[in-house]
C-alpha cells in the first residue's frame, strides 16, 4: 500500500516537554529514609522528588523585529507549543531577524535554554542564528555564539558552560529560516539545580554509571540525597538492572540520505533503550556530556508511531510523562557521536539486539516484559512487534531478525547502495500497527502490519515460505523515484525486489506460480494482454503483468549472462541523472537507461512491452493523472539507443521466464512435437526447448502460453499453433 494513502501519518504531531516542566506538579511530603541495614536485593528506585528540577526563568518581556499579525513573539511565552511566533509572510521576511528576551534584575543566571520549533510543519524553523547577550548595568549586547542547526523539528538547547550571570537580555539574531521565513513554538530558559552536587560526588561521569576509584559501600550510605544513595546502591551490590544504563550513538536523519538515494525514509527509533514509561512516572535521566541535541521520546504503540519527545541535557533530568509508552533516544547528527544514559526510573521491558544477546535470552526477555509492544534490533531491521504475538509464535528469534535482515539487505545490494557507498545508517523499521485497520503499509519512517499478521511474520518458517508481504513494503520505501515509480509504477517496481528477495530464498516467483484464470500465471497473461495486442505499458491494469518486463531483465541480464550489477547500475544511473520532467518522460528514459547500461540496443524489447508506444492514458495511481508518451518522444528515444550503435540481443528476451530459463541458458535447439485441444484446453507433448507457444488465428496471434497446458478463449479448426525457440524462431506443431 502506498504512502500517499496516509499523508496524515506523513506528518508528525509530536509534542515536545522540556526536562523541566512548567505545569506545577503538586509535591509528595519528604520523608527522611535512613540508610539500609542491609543490602537490597533488587532496586526499586526512591522517591523522585528528591531530585529538584532546574528552574524556569521567566522573560519580563519580549520583542521581535517583525512579526505577522497573531504570531507575535509572545506566542514562544505562552506555554503552549501549538502556537507560534511567525515572521511576515509573502516573502517579506528582512534578515537577520531578531528576538530578544529580557530578564529583571532580580535574576542571577541563566544555564541553558531551549528552542521548541513548530511541530505541524517545517516552514520558518530556524537553521542559522546567532546568540548575542546583555548583563545588567550594560546597554549592549555581546556576541556569545553562531549556532547552524541541521535537524528539523527537533528541540534545540544552548547551554553557557559557566552560566550567564546577571541576564539583562538574550538576542536571537536569526539569519536562516526553512524557505525564508521564521518561526518558533516556544523558548525556555533555565537555571541548573545545583542540590545534587554534594550527592553525585561518588560517581566519576554525569550519567552516574561508573563509581571514583575507591568508593566504598560506607561512602555510598552516607549520601544525603534518598534517591541517589539507593540508586548507587543498587549499583554497588550489582542489582541495577543492566537495561537500565544504555551507550547510545547519533544517527543523521534519514532524510538526508533518502534525498540523495531518492526513496523514502527509513527509521528513526534505533537507540532502543528498552525502558517503558508509565502515564504519570517521574523520570530520571542521566546523561554523560554529549554534542548537539538529544531528546527522549516516549512512543504509545497503541495509538501509532508518533510520540512525546523530552529534551535531555548532560547531567541529572526529570519530568513528568505526560503520555505512556516505549522511550527512544532520538539523537540526530551529521557527525558520529556516542553518549551514556542511565534510566533510573520507568519500567524495564527490555529489548532483543542481535549483536547483544543470544538465543538462549530470548524466552526470559519476551516473558519478563510488562508492555504490549517489544523491540527487536538487527543489524539492518529493526522490528517492534506485539509482546504476546513474539511469545506465541516466535521460537528462534535469532532466526526471525536474521531473515528480516536479510530482506532489508537484499534489497539495498539489489539497488546498489553497497556498490556506491549508499546504505542507508538507520535499520528498517517494521512495527505492528494496533490502531488501525489496516492491512500492511509504507510510510514515512516504517512499514506497518495489522495485528492479524503476525502469526505469519513472526514465524520465522512461514516468513521464509512467504517473504512477500515485508518485501513488498521494503520495496515501497527503496523504490527510485521518479526515475522507477512513474505514475502507474506504485504498486509494480517494488515488486522487482519483492521478487527477488522471494526467489533468493528459494521460493517459486510469484508472476511464474500464482495462477490466474483463465491463465496459468502473469506471464501468459502478460503474454497474451501486452505483447499479442501491442497494448501500451501504461494501459495495462494488472501491476503483475506490467511487472513481467522489468523482471526479465532481471532473469536475462543477471541470470543468463551473468551480468550481476545491471540492475544496480541501472538504478545509480536514475539517481545521478536529472528527474524527468513527466512520467512518459520517466518511462522512455528508463529504456535508454537500460540500453546503455547493458551497453546493447533493447529498443525492441521495449517496443514490444509498450515503453516505447506512443500513449495518453489517464490513471488513478494512488491519485488520478495522465501518462502521455509522444510518438516524437518514441522516435527520439529509439534514434539516440541506434546511434549509439550498441548490439541487439541474440535472444527474444521478452519471451523470457523461470521455465524457460534453462533453455536460454543452454541455448537449446528446438524439438517439435504434438498438441491435442479438448474443450479450448491445449496440451502439448513431444517438444523440448520451446519457450513459448502462440496461438495464431487468421495471421494473427492472440494467445502465448508459457506452459505446455493452457487453456485459450477458443480455438478454430483453422487456428495454429507454433512452439518457438529462445531467438524467436518458429516452429508450427501438428494438431491431433
Amino acid at each position: 500500500m502506498h504512502p500517499k494513502l496516509f499523508l496524515l501519518l506523513f506528518i508528525l504531531g509530536f509534542h515536545f516537554t522540556s526536562c523541566s516542566d512548567k505545569v506545577d506538579i503538586k509535591e509528595e511530603p519528604q520523608v527522611v529514609t535512613p540508610p539500609p541495614t542491609q543490602d537490597p536485593d533488587t532496586y526499586k528506585p526512591a522517591n523522585a522528588n528528591s531530585i529538584d528540577k532546574d528552574v524556569l526563568i521567566a522573560p519580563s518581556g519580549a520583542t521581535a523585529s517583525e512579526f505577522q499579525n497573531g504570531t507575535d513573539i509572545q506566542k514562544t511565552l505562552d506555554g503552549d507549543k501549538t502556537t507560534i511566533y511567525h515572521s511576515k509572510w509573502g516573502g517579506q521576511t528582512v534578515f537577520p531577524v531578531d528576538l530578544i528576551y529580557n530578564f529583571a534584575e532580580d535574576k542571577d543566571q541563566i544555564d541553558y535554554f531551549v528552542l521548541y520549533p513548530r511541530s505541524d510543519s517545517n516552514n520558518g524553523i530556524i537553521q542559522e542564528v546567532t546568540v548575542y547577550l546583555k548583563v545588567q548595568g550594560s546597554d549592549d549586547f555581546v556576541k556569545y555564539k553562531d549556532f547552524v542547526f541541521e535537524n528539523g523539528n527537533t528541540p534545540k538547547i544552548i547551554t553557557f558552560t559557566d552560566g550567564f550571570k546577571n541576564p539583562k537580555a538574550i538576542k536571537l539574531s536569526v539569519t536562516k529560516g526553512v524557505n525564508n521565513f521564521v518561526s518558533l513554538a516556544e523558548i525556555e530558559f533555565y537555571k541548573e539545580s545545583m542540590a545534587l552536587e554534594a550527592s553525585l560526588s561518588v560517581f566519576s561521569d554525569k550519567a552516574c554509571t561508573q563509581f571514583k576509584p575507591g568508593t566504598t559501600r560506607e561512602d555510598i550510605l552516607a549520601i544525603e540525597n534518598e534517591f541517589i544513595r539507593t540508586m548507587a546502591l543498587a549499583m554497588f551490590n550489582e542489582v541495577y538492572e543492566p537495561f537500565r544504563i544504555g551507550e547510545f550513538k547519533s544517527y543523521p536523519d534519514p532524510s538526508i540520505i533518502s534525498a540523495s538515494n531518492k526513496t523514502s525514509t527509513y527509521g528513526i527509533y534505533d537507540n532502543v533503550t528498552g525502558i517503558y514509561v508509565k502515564w504519570g512516572t517521574e523520570m530520571v535521566v542521566f546523561m554523560n556530556d554529549f554534542q548537539g541535541e538529544i531528546s527522549l521520546r516516549v512512543v504509545n504503540h497503541t495509538q501509532g508511531f508518533g510520540g512525546i519527545d523530552y529534551v535531555l541535557k548532560p547531567g541529572v533530568n526529570r519530568f513528568k510523562a505526560n503520555t505512556e509508552g516505549l522511550a527512544y533516544l532520538i539523537y540526530q547528527d551529521t557527525h558520529q557521536y556516542d553518549v551514556k544514559a542511565n534510566f533510573a526510573t520507568g519500567q524495564i521491558n527490555g529489548y532483543f539486539d542481535s549483536a547483544k544477546h543470544k538465543k538462549e535470552d530470548w524466552k526470559a526477555l519476551i516473558d519478563n516484559a510488562p508492555y504490549s509492544y517489544f523491540d527487536v534490533l538487527g543489524k539492518y531491521a529493526h522490528l517492534s512487534f506485539t509482546t504476546d504475538d513474539l511469545r506465541q509464535y516466535t521460537p528462534d528469534i535469532v532466526e526471525l531478525i536474521g531473515l528480516y535482515d536479510d530482506i532489508v539487505d537484499l534489497e539495498q545490494d539489489f539497488l546498489g547502495f553497497y556498490k556506491y557507498d549508499r546504505a542507508n545508517p538507520t535499520r528498517m523499521y517494521f512495527r505492528t500497527n494496533t490502531h488501525q485497520d489496516m492491512y500492511m503499509f509504507a510510510t514515512s519512517y516504517r512499514t506497518e502490519y495489522h495485528k492479524n499478521t503476525m502469526p505469519a511474520l513472526c514465524n520465522p518458517n512461514t516468513l521464509r515460505s512467504s517473504p512477500w508481504g515485508p518485501a513488498h513494503e521494503v520495496g515501497h520505501v527503496n523504490q527510485t523515484r521518479p526515475g522507477l515509480r512513474w505514475l502507474g509504477m506504485t504498486e509494480v517496481s517494488n515488486n522487482i525486489y519483492s521478487l527477488y528477495v522471494q526467489t533468493t530464498w528459494g521460493n517459486a516467483a510469484r508472476i511464474d506460480e500464482e495462477k490466474v484464470e483463465p491463465f496459468n500465471n502473469r506471464y501468459e497473461k502478460a503474454f497474451t494482454e501486452i505483447l499479442a495486442t501491442e497494448l501500451a505499458h501504461g494501459e495495462h491494469g494488472d501491476v503483475f503483468c506490467k511487472l513481467v518486463p522489468f523482471w526479465q531483465l532481471q532473469l536475462y541480464f543477471s541470470n543468463v549472462l551473468g551480468i550481476k550489477d545491471f540492475y544496480k547500475d541501472v538504478h545509480e544511473k536514475i539517481r545521478v541523472n536529472p528527474d524527468p520532467s513527466t512520467s512518459g518522460a520517466a518511462q522512455v528514459e528508463f529504456a535508454k537507461i537500460c540500453s546503455e547500461i547493458a551497453q546493447t540496443d533493447l529498443t525492441e524489447f521495449f517496443i514490444k512491452w509498450g515503453f516505447l508506444k506512443a500513449v495518453n492514458k489517464d490513471l488513478d495511481d494512488y491519485g488520478q493523472g495522465t501518462i502521455q508518451v509522444t510518438q516524437a518522444m518514441v522516435d527520439n528515444a529509439i534514434a539516440d539507443i541506434k546511434a549509439k550503435g550498441y548490439p541487439e540481443p541474440e535472444m527474444k528476451l521478452e519471451f523470457l521466464h523461470e521455465q524457460s530459463l534453462p533453455m536460454f541458458q543452454s541455448k537449446g535447439t528446438l524439438q517439435v512435437g504434438s498438441a491435442s485441444v479438448s474443450n479450448n484446453t491445449i496440451s502439448i507433448s513431444g517438444t523440448s526447448n520451446a519457450v513459448v507457444y502462440q496461438q495464431e488465428r487468421n495471421g494473427e496471434i492472440i494467445h502465448i502460453a508459457a506452459r505446455n497446458n493452457f487453456k485459450v478463449a477458443s480455438f478454430n479448426s483453422t487456428d495454429k499453433l507454433y512452439a518457438l525457440g529462445y531467438k524467436g524462431e518458429r516452429v508450427e506443431i501438428s494438431i491431433k
